[in-house]
């Protein structure tokens, strides 16, 4: 049986070369950011699923009303002041320098990262949380800065399902809360990440292979949830 090492080493061949060696421990390490740039990339996942997958899990939602006249505060959390995110699904792609050297914000900047956020079902815009978007580029410079890839953003009313029973809307409404993929990280290192911010809610979605990430309360869930510990 091929060793964990020799599989991935296997599995990042070129297509057409002989089977790569076994590496060694320290030969993995050392090609790790090569052999994650090679890594293939999940499967497409529609907007559509990623709302199925959040309406039914409450962890997603809040208490709004009246939240967005009182947007949270942004705090700078460490990025460079520039984000970029591609939408695979309008082949669109955006960098703004949303934050300029003094700390003040670019208006004009985020109004790209606006328009490529806006909703689907006819393409309608809203204010996006500025410190959303200051999440969204610390988790981006801690995995290298080469960009996000967007998979959902604001959502309209009317292309968001609600929850039924109760009062509450997704932050994906506000312009609060992105659905993204680091290219060649998994889910759960790219939460683990955004959760050491301390800043908003991270939903962790490992079979659809993206990350909620919002500019409301500070929470995380994992979805599907791992199995409970067995008692000792």
């Amino acid at each position: 049986m091929k060793t964990p090492l020799l599989l991935a080493a296997l599995c990042c061949a070129p297509a057409g070369h002989a089977a790569a060696k076994e590496l060694t421990a320290n030969e993995f390490m050392e090609n790790l950011s090569e052999l994650l740039e090679q890594a293939p990339e999940p499967p497409p996942v529609s907007e559509a699923r990623l709302v199925e997958l959040e309406d039914g899990d409450p962890s997603t939602y809040m208490f709004i009303r009246g939240a967005k006249a009182h947007p949270p505060e942004p705090v700078n959390l460490g990025g460079n002041g520039t984000l970029t995110l591609t939408r695979p699904d309008r082949m669109e792609r955006a960098t703004a320098a949303y934050r300029r050297a003094d700390g003040s914000y670019d208006g004009e900047e985020i109004k790209k990262i606006q328009r490529l956020m806006r909703s689907g079902g006819g393409g309608m815009e809203t204010e996006v949380s500025v410190l959303l978007l200051e999440i969204l580029d610390a988790v981006e410079d801690g995995f290298g800065g080469n960009g996000l890839t967007l998979l959902s953003g604001y959502r309209t009313p009317g292309h968001n399902r609600r929850v039924a029973g109760s009062a509450r809307r997704s932050l994906h409404m506000l312009g609060w809360a992105a659905d993204i993929r680091v290219p060649g990280r998994r889910p759960a290192e790219v939460a683990r990440f955004a959760r050491r911010l301390r800043a908003g809610g991270v939903g962790c979605y490992t079979e659809a292979a993206f990350v909620h990430l919002d500019s409301g309360r500070r929470r995380y869930w994992q979805v599907p949830e791992p199995p409970p510990a067995r008692a000792k």
